[in-house]
């Protein structure tokens, strides 16, 4: 089956990004274990794919800092700003009635107390608005920097296999 390059963009490019109250950063650091963390960062991840199952490209885009200089690469794809990110979301979101991410594995290292790398594998399923399905394996990277008590995705890397 052949699908339009928008929808796949969009079921290949989302997610891809935890509130972690309202503290200083300096407090926050020195607060939080590494395994805290983590798992804030996990957390942020299930509310950046909560937004994309929701088909919510703007709340997708909340979790994502201004970034001129490569926010998204996307199946070979680079999209050098925030905003030509998001209108891509934008369009290929119109195509797709629904979108589900599951993930077999999601693993988070931190580089610093204020860089994170959320790498991750698992499977994109949508529906076409006019009513195709489809299921696609994907990995992603996302890098993450705590910015005034939050972290937001500094850059993601998301790629999917053809279809066969």
């Amino acid at each position: 089956m052949i699908y339009s390059k928008s929808a796949m963009a969009a079921v290949a490019g989302v997610l891809a990004v935890a509130a972690l109250g309202s503290t200083s950063q300096d407090e926050l650091t020195k607060r939080l274990q590494p395994r805290e963390t983590e798992q804030a960062v996990v957390s942020k991840l299930a509310e950046i794919q909560n937004a994309a199952q929701a088909l919510d490209a703007d709340k997708v885009f909340s979790f994502v800092l201004e970034n001129d200089q490569g926010a998204l690469v996307q199946n070979g794809r680079l999209f050098l700003t925030r905003q030509e990110a998001l209108e891509s979301t934008k369009q290929g979101f119109q195509s797709l009635k629904k979108v589900d991410y599951k993930f077999t594995q999601q693993r988070v290292t931190l580089l610093s107390s204020t860089i994170a790398l959320a790498i991750g594998e698992g499977t994109a399923s949508a529906t076409t608005a006019d009513g195709k399905e489809l299921t696609r394996p994907f990995a992603q990277s996302v890098v993450f920097v705590l910015t005034n008590g939050e972290w937001k995705v500094f850059h993601a890397h998301r790629s999917s296999l053809p279809a066969r």
